[in-house]
């Protein structure tokens, strides 16, 4: 299990991109595609100052994430459902200037700095949990059709 809590970490820390879904005061969800780096501690996305997730955010600062990744090539001709990370978490809201959330996504700041935004940006700090569910990660492809083989609930700091 050693192994698979590792390949987590490296999996947060090199993928680019997840779902972040939020639920507003009427508890209606809301989910949405976001770039985001990690230090394997905190996720970083950036997003408007007044978007629904980040409105979401603030009014409740639960959150649920889902990290999609393609196994590899194969994965793309076989049916199989994407490999995945999921957890349930905390979300806080950071102001633009915060030099925690810039050092973490510093590979993206050259182009988002640049980009026209619509609105003044701010940070999405969300808390690396402990549990995490995996779906298909350190699983064979043809294993992912069979989910109670494909899905494990790790603990990282165990």
């Amino acid at each position: 299990m050693k192994d698979l809590r590792q390949k987590v970490r490296m999996l947060i820390k090199k993928k680019m991109w997840l779902v972040l879904a939020t639920v507003d005061e009427n508890n209606i969800p809301y989910s949405s595609v976001v770039v985001y780096q990690s230090d394997g501690d905190f996720i970083i996305c950036q997003t408007g100052e007044n978007t629904l997730k980040a409105n979401n955010i603030r009014k409740k600062k639960q959150v649920a994430v889902t990290i999609p990744i393609r196994k590899n090539f194969l994965h793309k001709i076989i049916p199989a459902p994407p490999a995945e990370l999921h957890f349930t978490t905390t979300a806080e809201i950071k102001p633009k200037n915060d030099e925690k959330a810039r050092r973490i996504f510093s590979k993206f700041l050259k182009h988002s700095d640049k980009a026209e935004l619509p609105q003044d940006y701010i940070w999405i700090s969300i808390k690396v949990p402990n549990k995490i569910t995996t779906f298909g990660v350190a699983v064979p492809l043809l294993k992912m059709r069979k989910p109670l083989e494909a899905r494990k609930i790790i603990f990282l700091d165990s």
